[in-house]
């Protein structure tokens, strides 16, 4: 499968909030982490099932009386230290409850009350301030912050902290119009009776370009621009619908260029091909 890189999807911007559910100690220093280290661990999957599971079973044993809103993703935070350059997992808290502490002993099989990070061979992403470009789903953060610090581990040692002080270098005014905008743009300016029937079928194209500085298209991102249909991904340049969300991209006047550790970062467009959106645009 190709490798997926951090896109800046114009359309699906959505407001995150510049505060952690995952925390970080250092020294006297009470640090935002970008993710939650748990899930560079091999078992990740089975640990966060298990502490989903447990805190749900506690919650609804204390309020079995009450209605409970089922949440999917997000009922638990994590705290982490580095004592001596080494991190090490302290506290898994329920978002619900912050009295509640998952049992780490019980969870991963040790009679310590705290986890080395052995596992951890990467680097952490420590930020502060306002985000400077607000994305996410509801339950990942993607956005940018100003202020950014990768604390780069070995077998959960410390080895090095590079700070970065990110920017918007330059904002598109197609992205600052109106969303409606945006949309009519985008979907007005497809060839709807060049493609095939549209009938009981619905495709979905990321598009992924690099900016130049000034804003202008430098290039197609290949690597990361695909269609999806249903559970098939398709990269193929030659696919009409991908051919297609590539003109379209082409046409776009400027991009947003913002740098992120020293880079500029890569930004892209999702376009949707069905017969709704068919009826709706095509002239």
């Amino acid at each position: 499968m190709k490798k997926l890189v951090q896109i800046i999807m114009l359309s699906t911007t959505i407001i995150v909030s510049g505060q952690s559910s995952d925390i970080l100690i250092l020294k006297s220093d009470t640090l935002n982490l970008y993710s939650n280290p748990l899930e560079l661990r091999i078992d990740w999957e089975q640990l966060d099932q298990a502490i989903f599971n447990e805190i749900e079973n506690k919650r609804i044993e204390e309020q079995k009386d009450s209605i409970i809103e089922f949440n999917p993703w997000g009922n638990y935070e994590t705290k982490w230290i580095i004592e001596n350059d080494s991190l090490f997992l302290t506290k898994i808290t329920s978002s619900y409850d912050s009295d509640y502490n998952v049992n780490l002993e019980k969870l991963f099989s040790k009679s310590k009350n705290r986890i080395f990070a052995d596992w951890l061979n990467s680097s952490l992403i420590i930020f502060s301030g306002n985000c400077i470009v607000c994305t996410g789903t509801h339950h990942k953060n993607t956005s940018i912050y100003p202020n950014e610090k990768l604390f780069d581990f070995k077998n959960g040692v410390l080895k090095e902290i590079v700070e970065y002080k990110n920017y918007v270098l330059k904002e598109s005014k197609l992205l600052l119009s109106d969303p409606n905008t945006y949309q009519n743009f985008i979907y007005k300016n497809i060839k709807w009776n060049k493609l095939p029937d549209l009938t009981n079928r619905h495709f979905q194209v990321y598009v992924s370009i690099e900016p130049e500085k000034n804003g202008k298209l430098k290039n197609i991102d290949w690597e990361n621009t695909f269609l999806i249909d249903g559970s098939k991904l398709i990269d193929d340049p030659e696919n009409i619908y991908l051919k297609e969300a590539v003109r379209i991209t082409k046409k776009i006047p400027d991009w947003n260029v913002i740098i992120r550790h020293n880079k500029i970062l890569n930004q892209g467009i999702s376009i949707v091909f069905n017969e709704h959106m068919r009826e709706k645009y095509a002239r």
